[in-house]
């Protein structure tokens, strides 16, 4: 006869009972598993972070060279232009005329009122001879007091119509001095805006000078590197133009007032340009570099260092303890130029074992396993 197995609703309490005890030691012992594993110390390489005596920051950033002065000349009045004396590239003096309107009218006004003063001069004259006739006469008594008083009055108004005239020949030189377009400083005519012939107005653009001496590099700054520009003890400037020549630069001013659109300063460097290669609107790049005297110093390995997207930085610095080896990290600030290796101004005070290979998903309070450099690449 073959026996069948009891069905479950035929088993004693304590066999339930021991069964439910032996699976949750099994679904334990399973969950369990996974922890043991990640208690397991990573593997780690590490590396000293170096304290250096100071700490030269550098930064890189593009510009355009400019001038002090860049003038658009205009007319100061209305005419024709006569003659135009330069064009564009033309080099120039202080005080060269470099156009001439048409001023046969005002000469023609000028010599008007010439005339018209020579008449006056010589109604003074007259009226001076007058009054002294009359002074002479009048001591003996033989010149009415009235015609004294007449003659003296025709001389003032004399006198008065001469110093209108000078005062309108002046005017006038004026005009004509006008018609006249002079170099208000040296430089080059960058452009030639009109052409003889052409009638202007006054204010009409002429011609546009660009001094060519004490040149400047104009950059603009992140204010996030703001601080360290105004540190900066030496630049380099690098033209587009002229790839292998560096010129030597000095840091001149940082415009206080930042740009809100793209939270930036304008900063001017004075460029040294002994062989006259730089011209405005050139463009380059600029390297800075400023030593912190009195800041933190500290060197480490770049690979030491781990970036995220939004510029921040860290690194996993390595304690030790009576159960081992454990790591924490910590956020720090670089120079900006990494190179081979980074240079730290802030979260590092030097001395510190750091991770340098396998930093990748690290967690803090992790327990590691320090390999000597070698086994690494095993």
């Amino acid at each position: 006869m073959i026996e069948h197995p009891h069905p479950a609703s035929h088993q004693s309490p304590q066999t339930r009972r021991v069964r439910h005890l032996a699976l949750l030691a099994i679904t334990s012992a399973c969950l369990a598993a996974p922890s043991l594993a990640q208690e397991k110390p990573k593997p780690v390489v590490v590396t000293k972070a170096e304290k250096l005596e100071g700490l030269e920051s550098k930064i890189t950033l593009t510009g355009t060279v400019t001038s002090p002065r860049r003038s658009r000349l205009s007319s100061r009045t209305d005419g024709l232009i006569n003659k135009l004396n330069v064009d564009s590239g033309h080099t120039v003096k202080k005080g060269d005329v470099l156009m001439e309107l048409d001023t046969k009218l005002g000469e023609l006004a000028l010599s008007l009122i010439e005339a018209e003063q020579e008449q006056a001069e010589i109604e003074l004259a007259n009226a001076k001879r007058l009054v002294d006739e009359a002074e002479s006469l009048a001591k003996s008594g033989a010149f009415p007091k009235s015609e004294a008083i007449t003659l003296s009055t025709n001389l003032r108004i004399a006198e008065a119509k001469l110093k209108q005239l000078k005062v309108r020949k002046g005017l006038q030189e004026e005009r004509i001095a006008r018609h006249k377009l002079v170099a208000p400083f040296d430089g080059i005519i960058g452009q030639k805006l009109s052409e003889a012939g052409e009638w202007v107005a006054t204010g009409t653009p002429v011609l546009e000078l660009v001094e060519m001496t004490n040149l400047r590099f104009d950059i603009q700054v992140p204010q996030e590197f703001i601080g360290r520009v105004k540190n900066a003890e030496s630049a380099l400037i690098t033209l587009d133009a002229f790839p292998n020549k560096a010129l030597e630069a000095k840091l001149s001013y940082v415009v206080p007032v930042k740009n809100a659109i793209s939270r930036t300063f304008l900063t001017r460097l004075s460029i040294s340009d002994p062989d006259s290669i730089a011209g405005p609107g050139m463009s380059g790049t600029a390297t800075l570099a400023a030593h912190h005297k009195n800041g933190l110093a500290v060197q480490i390995p770049r690979d030491a260092v781990v970036r995220f997207p939004d510029g921040s930085a860290k690194v996993w610095i390595v304690q030790q303890s009576d159960s081992g080896s454990k790591v924490v990290s910590r956020i720090i600030k670089t120079t900006g130029e990494l190179g081979v290796m980074a240079k730290v101004i802030e979260g590092l005070n030097g001395g510190e074992t750091l991770v340098l290979k396998g930093n990748e998903g690290l967690q803090d309070n992790q327990a590691v396993n320090i390999l000597p450099e070698k086994e690494s690449t095993k």
